[in-house]
């Protein structure tokens, strides 16, 4: 009888007892994990935040005052100081380094508005002791389309007044760098152009009936 009422009180017990809910076992037990989770996420959100901060402050570089053809020797005139965002310093010129762009040429058209970078400029060079600058007029049709300061060309020469006696053309050895291009006569249709090219070549130009130009790749 004893044994009976104590098995009755056990199940009694048990009847009463409140049932164990596992999800929310679950999730006491998944709390630290998810805590952990919402940890990283602020984090990534803060740091975000962050590098945005800092990629909205601005440089002060070097940009172009006006458009600058390809070819422009660089005066303080066509320099102005541009804001912009943050780049890595070999991309930019630095307000403060102006100076260094002074004098050199530029291998692109820069428009108006936009940064001079580095290497879009190249730096000026002294005349070497047997060479010359040497000034030639040229009819337009002689002269390659965009021909710019710092293109490398060869001179051909002809006597096409001469008669069956005339010397044939000749295109002259020396690869030799323009230096400046622009226009002369009486209505602006005569080129002028100047090259950087060895002394002696004058002669053989001087002697030319007609100059024309090629445009070359080649080293000098």
């Amino acid at each position: 009888m004893a044994e009976r009422m104590s098995d009755n009180v056990v199940r009694a017990r048990l009847r009463d007892e409140p049932e164990t809910d596992d999800s929310t076992t679950t999730r006491r037990r998944l709390s630290p994990e998810l805590l952990i989770g919402l940890v990283l996420i602020v984090g990534g959100a803060l740091a975000g935040f962050t590098l945005f901060e800092r990629s909205s402050d601005t440089i002060t570089v070097v940009g172009a005052a006006r458009n600058l053809p390809r070819g422009t020797v660089l005066t303080r005139d066509d320099l102005v100081a541009l804001d912009v965002g943050q780049m890595p310093g070999a991309a930019v010129i630095r307000a403060h380094d102006a100076s260094s762009a002074l004098g050199h040429r530029l291998l692109a058209d820069v428009p108006e508005g936009a940064p001079i970078v580095p290497y879009a400029i190249a730096e000026p060079s002294v005349l070497g002791v047997d060479e010359a600058l040497i000034p030639v007029a040229l009819e337009p049709g002689y002269v390659p389309a965009g021909l710019a300061a710092g293109d490398l060309v060869r001179a051909v020469i002809s006597f096409p007044n001469g008669g069956t006696d005339a010397p044939l053309p000749e295109v002259l050895p020396a690869t030799v760098e323009v230096v400046d291009v622009g226009t002369t006569g009486e209505f602006g249709d005569e080129l002028r152009v100047t090259l950087r090219a060895p002394a002696t070549m004058a002669l053989d130009l001087a002697r030319a009936d007609r100059i024309s130009l090629m445009k070359v790749q080649a080293d000098r």
